[in-house]
């Protein structure tokens, strides 16, 4: 009873964020370039650029797929805003001054990726980016990766409007910010490249990791992911530079 509860509560929760990404879809153009990569029947994580609010409704838009988004705990700072957060953008607390609180939220993700088809949404640079270029990542998606055994699948969203600039007084609220993104790329073409999916149990990861257990080794495991991922980063930003340049007649 209580299993079916939660279903349809669910069910009913999931209706407005439904509508409003189909909605937001209709005034935008996403053009996706290898959406296959992104698997149809099993679980991933799917590591993201930061450059505006709007980043997740574009990816939801974009994939049409069900994501749990890791995102700062300071979205989470009222009632209304983690109501808002996990129920409406399936959003999940990271604190990131004290560690020890997101042993809760690790054991969601764990229970979460023993399921099937689940997605991930985390971006490894930890804050919105908006200086063009990308910042060193931190090492959360790579650890989550390296624990879960889950593959990570580096998504880089190309041509979005910034919106409001760092430190005005518009960015100082998180929910403001991301609306004014939203709404500032209405009619806008915006971009997502979708890389290869990096395995964290690939033979050419863990080959020299195999049978140990030591906190070096394991930091070195990790260390290599997210040196992996950097660099499909930086592949993908390339492509994207590439695929966009004028053409010039000959």
């Amino acid at each position: 009873m209580r299993e079916l509860k939660e279903r349809l509560f669910g069910f009913f929760y999931s209706i407005p964020r439904v509508l409003f990404i189909n909605f937001f879809k209709l005034f935008v153009r996403i053009k996706v370039s290898n959406l296959e990569n992104i698997p149809d029947d099993g679980s991933a994580i799917l590591a993201i650029n930061h450059t505006g609010g709007a980043d997740p409704i574009v990816l939801l838009g974009a994939t049409g797929k069900k994501i749990y988004f890791i995102a700062s705990a300071n979205n989470f700072a009222t009632r209304f805003t983690a109501f808002f957060m996990r129920k409406f953008t399936n959003s999940l607390p990271v604190y990131k001054d004290t560690s020890m609180r997101n042993l809760a939220t690790f054991r969601e993700l764990i229970l979460l990726s023993k399921k099937d088809r689940t997605l991930f949404g985390i971006f490894p640079e930890g804050k919105l980016n908006k200086k063009g270029r990308l910042e060193p990542f931190h090492k959360g998606a790579a650890y989550l990766s390296f624990k879960t055994k889950l593959p990570i699948i580096p998504v880089y969203i190309h041509n979005l409007r910034k919106g409001v600039s760092p430190g005005s007084f518009w960015a100082r609220n998180n929910v403001t910010e991301g609306i004014i993104s939203i709404v500032a790329n209405t009619f806008h073409k915006i971009n997502v490249f979708v890389g290869d999916p990096i395995n964290p149990t690939a033979e050419r990861i863990v080959e020299d990791f195999r049978g140990l257990a030591d906190a070096r080794s394991y930091k070195a495991a990790i260390d290599e992911i997210n040196e992996t991922l950097s660099e499909e980063f930086g592949d993908l930003e390339e492509e994207a530079a590439e695929m966009l340049k004028p053409r010039t007649q000959s």
